[in-house]
């Protein structure tokens, strides 16, 4: 009978011995093996504009997304490169207060190829294009819009018709926004307010406005005239002057915006950070993927050109002139 006993006990201990010895090597096996292929990634952002220097910001990117600075950043080379009049042209980009800036000023209808050199001799490159500024068009302010009760204002206090004549051929496009400027004690203050537009045929894009107040839009590929409506609910056309800002954009711009703002509407982002909104997305939306054009790296560099048009009020029997 002792014998029996002994017996058994040597087969249980010899069978938890084998399946914690299997565990406990599978375990380690895979934490040596993530630790050993584990490689760097790097995000960037750099959106560049004419008469302005490149500038460029660069992140380490986690293990688990996060992003982090970098702790060396003179063991990085950044630089631009550019044809213009048949010359080859570039641009080395030095750090200072958190980001890569170059020293020459930009042109549009240029394009521009990005190159990083990494402390591992590895490089990451992008390419892009400053648009042209857009063709030359009008904004006229239309004061009240829609409708307005004085004691309760209950509809759009303005209304922004947007006239943009003979759009280029080809696929173009844009971002607009609207700004409102106070004037306080000689200083003014600028503020990109939010704005409404109806206008679904051109703005076919079916994105999110919660989150920032921009509009994407694309023009056809066919000559046309462009007339969009923006009714701006918190400015007041009485105390204020606006700047109407029309931006044409890249393609890769275009498509980082449009892919951003769909991800933050499928994680149900919002401006005020709400913690049940921000932990608690909707799980039957699909999370898209942010546009990226970088090659060997994460991130955006794509170029925009903005135009601005000032548009005052001039009240007169109820009606802006």
């Amino acid at each position: 009978m002792t014998l029996i006993l002994v017996l058994m006990f040597m087969r249980r201990f010899v069978f938890y011995f084998t399946i914690s010895f299997l565990f406990s090597g599978c375990i380690t096996d895979y934490e040596l093996k993530y630790l050993d292929n584990r490689e760097k990634a790097y995000s960037i952002s750099s959106l560049i504009r004419p008469e302005e220097p490149a500038e460029l910001y660069l992140t380490r990117v986690g293990d688990v997304g996060d992003l982090s600075p970098i702790t060396d950043p003179e063991a990085f080379k950044v630089w631009i490169a550019w044809n213009s009049n048949g010359e080859r042209n570039s641009d080395t980009l030095a750090y200072s207060d958190g980001r890569f800036i170059g020293s020459h000023l930009l042109q549009h209808s240029l394009e521009y190829s990005l190159s990083v050199k990494t402390p591992d001799e590895k490089i990451i490159s992008a390419k892009t294009v400053i648009p042209p500024p857009v063709a030359p068009f009008g904004v006229h302010l239309q004061f009240p819009a829609g409708f307005i009760q004085l004691e309760n204002v209950t509809g759009p206090f303005s209304r922004f018709k947007l006239t943009l004549p003979n759009v280029s051929s080809g696929i173009t496009y844009y971002e607009s926004m609207v700004i409102e400027v106070r004037e306080n004690n000689g200083i003014n203050t600028y503020r990109i307010i939010k704005s409404l537009n109806g206008d679904t045929e051109v703005l076919s894009e079916n994105l999110p406005s919660n989150y920032l107040p921009y509009f994407l839009f694309q023009s056809g590929s066919k000559e046309e005239e462009l007339v969009l409506n923006f009714d701006a609910i918190q400015g007041n056309a009485l105390l204020s002057d606006f700047l109407f800002r029309l931006t044409s954009v890249s393609e890769d711009y275009f498509l980082y915006k449009k892919s951003l703002y769909r991800h933050l509407d499928a994680l149900e982002f919002s401006s005020e950070m709400e913690a049940s909104s921000l932990f608690f997305p909707d799980i039957f939306k699909q999370i898209q993927t942010v546009h990226s054009n970088i090659e060997g790296g994460v991130g955006i560099f794509a170029g925009y050109n903005p135009t601005d048009y000032p548009v005052t009020c001039n009240l007169s029997d109820y009606a802006c002139i």
